[in-house]
């Protein structure tokens, strides 16, 4: 693989995002593979597996107000369910046929309800991900309210001296060392004077004023149809979580693999992920 990849400024859900392309050193036969990260994390949370994929035709996203992506505009605000616009506009400017999804998180959570929309995916990889959060109708008035106020109160975005000192702060509030951290955070920073602050929007972190209720997703993760693969953690999000494991039920054909590590298992364990995918991509 080439690991210094074509970057392509993409105009998805109105938005400019940045889309990198690994090419294979080989032609495969394999599908193209879209990798999508999780919330306030940007394309380089892959990092770690792009040498260990190198016989995939690789594309890494930075959705909207994330990494190097463009914020959506004032006034505007950030909605989940606007990620499958975003995959689906993504999808059409390559004309994909067909190709599989690596999603972690909310990349993962987003790429679940994509699935049940398209016959377009061959595979689907989820990492520590199983559809997104959801709200019951007693909590609607309560989710609303606090999302009202939070967007009231957004945050200036804090400048560091330098990114050493951006990176220690976010692995202060993470269970990753400095050194696996340190990518993500270099490519979702940017200069600014006194020194360099998140290029993320903060935006980002106002709680969503609307969610899918529960039954409301299940309906739709019956409807996936592709092969799913989901790599769970030990210590990651699902652990004694049974409402993502009342939701691997309605999976027809579900693989799973758990890995010691957190919900960053992919940062942790590399090697690991990089092969389970690469088999359940050959299969």
């Amino acid at each position: 693989m080439n690991i210094e990849p074509i970057r392509h400024t993409l105009r998805l859900c109105g938005v400019d995002c940045a889309v990198d392309e690994y090419q294979p050193k080989l032609p495969v036969q394999s599908p193209p593979l879209l990798m999508l990260h999780g919330w306030l994390d940007n394309a380089a949370t892959f990092a770690p597996l792009l040498p260990l994929l190198n016989n995939q035709h690789i594309f890494t996203l930075d959705f909207p107000g994330h990494g190097k992506s463009s914020h959506i505009p004032q006034g505007m605000a950030y909605h989940f369910l606007d990620l499958v616009y975003v995959i689906q506009d993504l999808v059409a400017h390559f004309s994909w046929a067909q190709f599989a999804i690596v999603g972690h998180s909310m990349g993962g959570a987003a790429a679940s309800l994509y699935a049940s929309l398209t016959d377009h995916l061959s595979h689907l990889i989820l990492l520590e991900a199983l559809g997104p959060l959801t709200v019951s109708s007693d909590e609607t008035l309560q989710l609303m309210q606090r999302s009202v106020a939070q967007r009231s109160k957004v945050k200036k975005r804090r400048i560091f001296k330098n990114s050493a000192e951006a990176i220690a702060v976010r692995a202060q509030h993470s269970d990753l060392a400095p050194e696996l951290i340190a990518p993500i955070v270099e490519r979702g920073i940017e200069p600014v004077a006194g020194g360099v602050r998140w290029s993320s929007d903060p935006r980002l972190t106002v709680a969503s004023i609307n969610r899918l209720t529960e039954p409301q997703l299940q309906s739709l993760l019956v409807a996936i149809k592709c092969p799913v693969l989901l790599i769970e953690a030990e210590q990651g999000l699902f652990a004694n979580n049974a409402l993502i494991q009342a939701r691997k039920k309605l999976l027809k054909g579900l693989q799973q693999q758990v890995l010691g590590g957190g919900h960053h298992v992919h940062l942790e364990q590399p090697q690991a992920v990089a092969a389970s995918i690469e088999q359940f991509i050959a299969d």
